[in-house]
């Protein structure tokens, strides 16, 4: 188990990357961690809906 700031959000957020005419869906429980993913992934300019 990797722990927190291990990277492990990078593991669907490049699937999200490189299949770009795909839909990625990604249950996230807690609303903090919702916010953090929802910033980090309209910085890399994905396409990102909460």
């Amino acid at each position: 188990m990797l722990s927190i700031g291990g990277g492990k959000s990078l593991l669907f957020i490049i699937l999200a990357y490189l299949n770009y005419t795909s839909v990625t869906i990604v249950i996230v429980l807690f609303r903090a961690l919702i916010k953090n993913l929802v910033t980090y992934i309209y910085a890399r300019s994905i396409n990102c809906v909460e």
